[in-house]
């Protein structure tokens, strides 16, 4: 049995999703630029971005990684779920198996939000 260690890219995605999760982006028709589109916070996805690693682990049949998600309660239910995950993360509270399973995913999501929304600093 794997035992739980504190993995650093936690503490990057952490910090990534704290500036992200901050700013705004307008959806419009196509266009993040057109005037008329909605604004929105990242953070609205928050719970779409923790609904999807709750069903891929459930698809792929990734049982440890669908308790450890759920182990705080249903997704639907848990306040902050992405930032929430990833403090779980930081501190060491996932064994390296389904912490890798997750921080492999999460930084390919939030690498993409950054590339698509976030400014040039990131």
């Amino acid at each position: 049995m794997s035992t739980a260690v504190a993995d650093p890219r936690a503490e990057r995605l952490a910090n990534l999703w704290s500036r992200l999760s901050a700013q705004h982006v307008t959806l419009g028709a196509g266009c993040g630029c057109m005037t008329g589109g909605v604004s929105v916070s990242l953070e609205d996805f928050e719970l779409d971005i923790a609904d999807y690693l709750w069903a891929e682990s459930e698809r792929l049949g990734q049982a440890e990684v669908v308790a450890w998600l759920l182990q705080p309660g249903p997704i639907e239910q848990q306040v902050k779920p992405v930032m929430t995950l990833l403090t779980r993360l930081e501190e060491g509270e996932a064994d390296e198996v389904v912490a890798d399973w997750l921080l492999t995913r999460l930084a390919r999501t939030l690498d993409s939000f950054a590339k698509l929304h976030g400014p040039s600093s990131i």
